[in-house]
């Protein structure tokens, strides 16, 4: 008897390629599921620290120590990571000294209360570790360095191993995926990136001294800053005396936090939730004229860099009008080219 082929393939949930039902349509494939992305991939972004944990020189934990010490807990932190092998990173501990100019023993007790770097990375996709050139640290004897260590990324979660303690402690910072801003203005689209200091142009008297490092502004809303000195000695010994640690802190400016954008008024306020200063722990009755967490840079951009003028070095002024402002001081950046990887 000559067997229907349409009832079988129902009774069967339309299984095509049937044995006696020639000519009927090949098993059609499997859609693939979407291949995951490279660890190079998977690291870049904007991050913000969840904890530090430490572990001994075999791997064992560490009781977290007391603050300010580096795994304290209530640290806050941000890690930028750009596609072009350009990196960031700020972590401020709670609990730092309250200082303006710090003595020897205060920039001494402050050395492990923030810990900040910059410069350019690579991963090793295999052995997945990334590896940092350091361009310049807080620590004057890593600058030029280069660090490795163990990282793991995913689409919302980063675990980056950072340099060892004095103590020899091994810390393992976690950060979390700071997502990117659902509105942008024209604005935005045309600071996100890693800039570098420059010396200034054009007819101004306010031509600081050319310091090495990086503003970074990112499609996340946040941005970081860092700045040295160009001439930090490194520490005689392994560890540094009261006065190379008061010189160390005086020469590294760093901060980090969310910014916003005035399109009207031609400018940006980077509301600094951490600073080397230590802002974000004064008492709003105790913070005076430069030690307060908002940050107000007028900006112009000129081809491939941007000029920075600000009224008073804290704080969010009017618009001046044209022709009229008393400037405080003036920065230029340029933007980095793709890092050489």
């Amino acid at each position: 008897m000559r067997t229907n082929c349409a009832v079988t393939l129902g009774l069967l949930g339309l299984v095509a390629g049937l044995a006696g039902c020639g000519g009927g349509p090949a098993e059609e494939a499997m859609p693939e599921a979407p291949a995951e992305p490279s660890l190079s991939a998977a690291v870049v972004g904007t991050w913000e620290l969840a904890s530090v944990e430490l572990h001994d020189g075999g791997g064992a934990p560490l009781p977290a120590p007391e603050g300010p010490a580096l795994g304290a807990p209530g640290a806050i932190g941000q890690l930028i990571l750009d596609d072009d092998g350009h990196i960031g990173l700020s972590i401020m501990q709670q609990g730092r000294p309250h200082y303006e100019d710090p003595t020897p023993a205060q920039a001494l007790a402050d050395l492990d209360g923030f810990t900040a770097f910059f410069g350019t990375y690579t991963v090793d996709e295999a052995g997945g570790e990334l590896t940092v050139q350091i361009q310049g640290s807080r620590d004057p004897g890593l600058a030029g360095a280069s660090r490795s260590g163990a990282v793991e990324a995913s689409a919302d979660r980063l675990t980056l191993e950072l340099p060892a303690t004095a103590a020899g402690a091994t810390p393992t910072a976690v950060w979390t995926r700071v997502p990117d801003l659902a509105e942008v203005t024209p604005s935005h689209e045309r600071v996100f990136g890693f800039w570098h200091h420059v010396p200034n142009e054009g007819a101004t008297d306010d031509d600081p001294p050319l310091r090495p490092g990086f503003i970074i502004y990112t499609p996340a809303g946040r941005m970081m800053v860092h700045l040295l000195d160009p001439e930090r000695p490194p520490y005689a010994g392994d560890e540094p005396t009261p006065e190379e640690a008061q010189a160390a802190v005086g020469s590294y400016m760093s901060y980090f936090g969310p910014f916003s954008v005035d399109e009207e008024g031609s400018y940006f306020i980077h509301h600094r939730i951490g600073h080397t200063l230590d802002l974000t722990d004064r008492p709003e009755a105790e913070r005076t004229t430069g030690l307060d967490t908002d940050a107000q840079r007028f900006y112009e951009f000129v081809d491939n860099r941007m000029v920075l003028r600000f009224l008073s070095t804290a704080g969010v002024l009017p618009a001046p009008a044209e022709g009229e402002a008393d400037w405080g001081g003036m920065i230029t950046w340029e933007r980095l080219t793709p890092a050489s990887r």
